[in-house]
Order: C-alpha cells, then structure tokens, then sequence
C-alpha cells in the first residue's frame, strides 16, 4: 500500500514538473489558407447607367456624396511557403453593395427635374480572382505582430438597377486592381485563447486588417461598359477594412 501511494506521489510530482515543458511543445497546426471578410465605402466614378431609357450618372442619381457599403468574402488557397519568411496563395473574391433613391419624372422643358415616389436602386456584385503575397518574416522572426501583404489581379462587376421592384437594365463591366495592406496579429494579445482556438478549430492565426484598393473597373477600354471604378480616395481607389482567419 506504501509503495502504491509512493509511486501516486512521484507520479504527480513528474507531472507538476513536466507541465510547463508540456505547455511550451506547442504545435501549431498546418497553414492552408485564409478567409477573409471585409466591409468598406463604395462610390462608382460618374459613369452613365440606363433607367427607363434614360440615362444618369451615379452622382446625380443616388447623391454626390453617396457611397454604397461593399461586403465582401475572400478564400484564400496558400499553394506554396517559404517557412518564416512569406506565403503565396490564389484568391477568390465575392462581395454585394446596392444603393437606392427615388427615380424621376418627366417634365416640361426648362423645368428642375422632380423626384417620383417610386424608388430605383443599383446592385453591383464584385467578383475577384487574385495573386497573394503576405510577409510573415515579421512575426515569425522579430515577434512584431503585423503582417504586410499585397493582392492583385482581375475582377468582373456584375450590375442591374430596379425599378419599383422590376428590373431595369443589367450588365457586367471586366477590370483589374491592386490590394496593398497591413494585418495586425490577434494572437499576440492573447496567445493562450489563440492556441486552444488553434487546436479546437484549426484556425491557425487570426489577424484584424487595413487595405487599400486601387481599382480599374472600366471595360479595358470598352466605352460601351459601365465605369464601376472607385473615387472614394482620389480616382479609381477606396479602402476595406476586416478580419482574417488562416487554417
């Protein structure tokens, strides 16, 4: 009976002792990919679109000021790394913002332009297909916990505009863009709740981030296309703002 509770009083003691070296072996799971999703302001350049056979620049229509709110989903497949340094992956991208006012009617000549009761609203859904590089030299190597990443490539907005609930005119306007940001580690702030969400999950990293989007959404010259470009910053740019869970 001695020898039972001797060897039950070693056996915790070799586990008080071991804890911290257990604790330290942490592994963390494989990295894959990335979802992303990100919220900004979207105002088009003042290209013309078509309402009952008329046509209206977005400014006129919907507010100078006006800006659509873009929602956007991003997968990211990470297809090649070098350990510590940086990843590369290809990314897909699918977003939705919509804007809506009250159309007009038509009056006499030389007359302002009057609001009608029925309401009109723009639907664009953004999709994307990109290269990304991110940096994790940064973190992996000095503890810093931010991420620098660019994005870039080729996008197609789909677009249609509703009239008191029926559907006016649609299209899709083709385009390319650039996608510098930064990422800001979450895990640094809570490095135990990030490594139990790791092996419970298997969402290896999570990062809160700030990108800017230089966009050319103009038909690669086609004057026939919808201009869909941003000028939330200047021309043909706006920023997105979200967070990211690597796996």
């Amino acid at each position: 009976m001695n020898r039972i509770a001797a060897f039950g009083v070693v056996t915790i003691l070799l586990t008080l002792m071991l804890a911290p070296s257990l604790a330290s072996a942490y592994m963390p799971s494989p990295r894959h990919g990335a979802l992303e999703l990100k919220f900004g302001p979207y105002r088009p350049n003042g290209s013309r679109f078509a309402v009952d056979d008329r046509r209206y620049d977005y400014g006129s229509f919907f507010g100078e000021n006006e800006n659509m709110v873009r929602v956007e989903l991003e997968l990211d497949w990470q297809f090649a790394r070098i350990d510590k340094v940086m990843s590369f992956a290809v990314a897909g991208g699918w977003g939705f913002m919509r804007e809506e006012a009250r159309g007009f009617v038509e009056t006499t000549a030389g007359a302002a332009p009057e609001r009608s009761s029925d309401k009109t609203s723009i639907n664009v859904m953004p999709f994307s297909l990109l290269g990304v590089i991110r940096l994790d030299v940064l973190t992996e190597k000095l503890a810093v916990p931010f991420v620098p990443y660019i994005k870039g490539g080729l996008n197609w907005y789909v677009w249609w505009t509703k009239t008191g609930g029926s559907r006016d005119n649609s299209g899709g306007t083709p385009g390319w863009q650039i996608n510098p940001g930064l990422a800001f580690l979450l895990d640094w702030i809570d490095e135990t709740t990030a490594r139990t969400f790791d092996n419970e999950v298997g969402v290896n990293n999570s990062y809160l981030f700030f990108e800017f989007m230089y966009a050319r959404v103009k038909g690669f010259g086609d004057s026939g296309k919808l201009d869909l470009s941003p000028e939330n910053i200047g021309g043909n740019a706006t920023w997105l703002a979200g967070l990211c869970l690597e796996f």
